[in-house]
């Protein structure tokens, strides 16, 4: 693929349609009332390995060529990514080695051995997960799945979008905003490319956790922006160090903005939304909820599109933010 286009996404869509789950588009009577708006949620919390990385790993692994497929394939993730392509990898019947960071969520971790992968297991505060990745490659001839700056991987990402777009159509309805996490960009760059098509005057905003917010600034400064090595976030799911050579261009054309929410702010709303939603969230799944009801942007009497992208959180951080919030 030379470039990333509605079209491309349609295909993508018609070749792993057979492997991923079509998830609904809900709103909740409740938080239309509280934001004074009307809201759509996508939840991909409820797809195939708990979150929407199953349709890029599906998308990029599918097209492998036999030869390929038989030496098998390496990966790299904190965690979604690498359940997603263990659990491809499986269907397809491709051999699979996920590099892992040690302080992963444990639940990410067992998912992935589960799923029949090989999990490495590295230190990120003072290894390299790329280059680990790399030599094993070249030592065993492997091909590498990147987590997001692949175009075969963002288009199976845009599936989402194009769900979305089919769905609102259906009920003739025309989204004004588009709220959607964003680590390395894939999912938002993906998502809001189809969206864009559907929909021109539809805004598309990158959310991020406060530490986190490359895109954000990214966007503003026209040229990538690393994060500070020292930032921390609950947000796992989305603790790149950048936005992706590949991911960010594509934001560029496609994006009105970014966001920044707070972990304290991403805790609150993940009680909100097992409570008024009868849902569970992941911490990175959550952000883009968190910007609407904290009011990052302005939404009163307007159509709301909110991406939640993941529901892996571990238990016990699960009950410690039920505890204590």
């Amino acid at each position: 693929m030379d470039a990333l286009t509605p079209q491309e996404i349609d295909k993508a869509h018609e070749r792993i349609f057979s492997l991923i789950i079509k998830t609904p588009l809900i709103s909740s009577e409740t938080i239309n009332k509280k934001t004074n708006a009307n809201v759509y949620f996508k939840l991909e919390n409820l797809q195939w390995t708990g979150s929407f990385k199953l349709r890029g790993a599906s998308n990029k692994i599918s097209q492998l060529s036999n030869e390929e497929k038989s030496r098998g394939i390496v990966s790299y993730s904190s965690g979604n990514h690498a359940q997603a392509v263990a659990y491809a990898s499986n269907l397809i019947g491709v051999q699979a080695t996920i590099i892992m960071p040690k302080n992963a969520p444990s639940i990410k971790i067992k998912n992935t051995k589960k799923y029949g992968a090989d999990v490495v297991l590295y230190d990120s505060m003072h290894e390299s997960r790329e280059k680990i990745a790399l030599e094993i490659a070249h030592k065993e001839n492997k091909t590498i799945v990147k987590p997001y700056d692949d175009l075969d991987v963002i288009a199976g990402q845009g599936t989402v979008g194009k769900e979305i777009a089919e769905e609102l159509k259906l009920q003739n309805i025309h989204p004004d905003i588009f709220l959607c996490c964003c680590g390395g960009g894939g999912l938002i760059a993906g998502s809001s490319t189809y969206l864009k098509h559907a929909f021109p005057n539809i805004k598309n905003f990158a959310v991020e956790p406060e530490e986190f917010n490359d895109t954000q600034l990214s966007l503003k400064n026209n040229s990538i922006v690393k994060n500070k090595e020292s930032g921390k976030s609950i947000c796992d799911a989305l603790l790149a160090p950048q936005p992706g050579d590949v991911t960010f261009p594509v934001n560029q054309t496609t994006l009105d903005g970014g966001l920044a929410v707070s972990d304290k702010e991403v805790k609150k709303t993940i009680i909100e939304l097992a409570e008024d939603m009868k849902i569970v969230v992941e911490p990175g799944g959550s952000v883009a909820a968190t910007a609407l009801l904290t009011n990052k942007i302005s939404v009163k009497n307007k159509n709301v599109v909110v991406m939640i992208s993941g529901g892996n959180i571990d238990y016990k951080l699960f009950s410690s933010i039920v505890r204590n919030c």
